[in-house]
Formats: structure tokens, C-alpha cells, sequence
């Protein structure tokens, strides 16, 4: 799909652009922790799943199992905990179920709900310093219908921040639909507030270690 006005490609020169910019900053590093395990979610529904397990492999946490032949490697159908995968596969996950699955794996995580005690100056504080960073991974559960997209509640993980210009550049694991992309800040931000039909509750955003 064509991505909204409001949003900038990555491959864009004005998406090079920015890029080049949060090189220049310091804040690009997630980008390249991310880049070697990016990967397209294998069900339309497994956004959190395939978002968690690009987590899990650019973290090199250790799956204690094979995922094919003699390779250790965390795949979205071995993320079965917490919720059965044919759950998942009709309804997806929650922001809280993502918490849980992320942590039955092997991982840490700090969870944000936009609608709780969190402001747009923590949000941008936690993704300037995980951007700029190494060994943490942030992730945001969000409304696409926010951003100007078809559908509902999303996950990817985020890539960089260009703090001049105060975009954010989304990983998104739905590469059958869109592409990567900046989006502002603040507008971000706002996708994080609706919420989610499943719990009543707001979406949010996890820091994952």
C-alpha cells in the first residue's frame, strides 16, 4: 500500500535524509542491532509474535531448542507461551501478553501504558536512549488508524530517532503492506493513546533487554 502523506518512506531521499541525520546524532545505533534479524511477520495477525522474535534473535538470547537442522534461532510459531498460536493467529496478542510472552523467552522488559503515568517527554527520553544504544530493543504496540493506515492495533519496533527533526523510524514487520518509515514524534505519541478493544486499555510501548 501507499504509504499516508504524514509519513516518509525510508528508501525516500527526504527518508536517506533523516537517516543520515540520526547517524550524525548517535541515535541510528538500534537500527543496525535490528537490522540483521528484520524480518516479515508469517501471519497476518502474528505482528507481536514476529516483533518478539526479531527481538529475541538481535538480543542473541539463546532459545534452548532447535528451530530447524541443528540451529538455534527463535522463529514466530516457537513463541507459544502465554497464548496458543491459533489464539494468536484469530486475535492477535495484547500489550500485556506481549510483556508476558517476551519475558516466559528469556527477555526483560519495561511496559508503557500511554494512558497510565507515561508522558511524550519519557517517550521521547526512552527512545532517544535506546536508539543511541546498545542491548535493548524498543517496541511499540499502536493504532494504525492514527497514523492514516488501514487496520487496527500494530507491533514493530523502532530503528531510529532523528532528534532535530523528531521522527521516529518504525520497523514495520508487515512488510507485505508498508514499507519502513518516519513518522513524527508526537503523532506516534498519539497512536499509543486509543485503546485496545481486548482490555479496555491503552496501547503502549516496551523496552525490551
Amino acid at each position: 500500500r501507499q504509504l499516508p502523506a504524514c509519513l516518509v518512506s525510508f528508501t525516500s531521499d527526504r527518508g536517506r535524509e533523516l537517516f543520515r541525520q540520526a547517524l550524525d546524532e548517535g541515535t541510528a545505533d538500534a537500527y543496525f542491532t535490528l537490522a540483521g534479524c528484520f524480518a516479515t511477520q508469517e501471519e497476518p495477525a502474528f505482528c507481536g509474535l514476529s516483533t518478539l522474535s526479531i527481538a529475541l534473535n538481535a538480543l542473541e538470547v539463546d532459545p534452548l531448542r532447535v528451530w530447524k537442522g541443528l540451529w538455534r534461532w527463535f522463529s514466530d510459531d516457537m513463541l507459544d507461551c502465554c497464548r496458543s498460536l491459533e489464539d494468536v493467529r484469530r486475535n492477535g496478542i495484547t500489550l500485556s501478553e506481549f510483556a508476558c510472552i517476551a519475558r516466559c523467552n528469556g527477555l526483560e522488559e519495561t511496559t508503557v501504558f500511554a494512558d497510565e503515568s507515561a508522558s511524550l517527554e519519557q517517550f521521547e527520553r526512552d527512545i532517544q536512549r535506546v536508539c543511541s544504544g546498545k542491548g535493548e530493543i524498543f517496541t511499540i504496540s499502536y493504532s494504525r488508524s492514527v497514523l492514516q493506515q488501514t487496520g487496527s492495533g500494530h507491533f514493530s519496533p523502532v530503528g531510529a530517532y532523528c532528534a532535530s527533526e523528531r521522527m521516529v523510524l518504525v520497523l514495520d514487520v508487515a512488510r507485505f503492506k508498508y514499507p519502513i518509515y518516519w513518522v513524527p514524534l508526537e503523532l506516534l505519541w498519539d497512536s499509543l493513546k486509543p485503546a485496545d478493544p481486548a482490555t479496555g486499555k491503552s496501547r503502549g510501548y516496551s523496552i525490551l533487554t
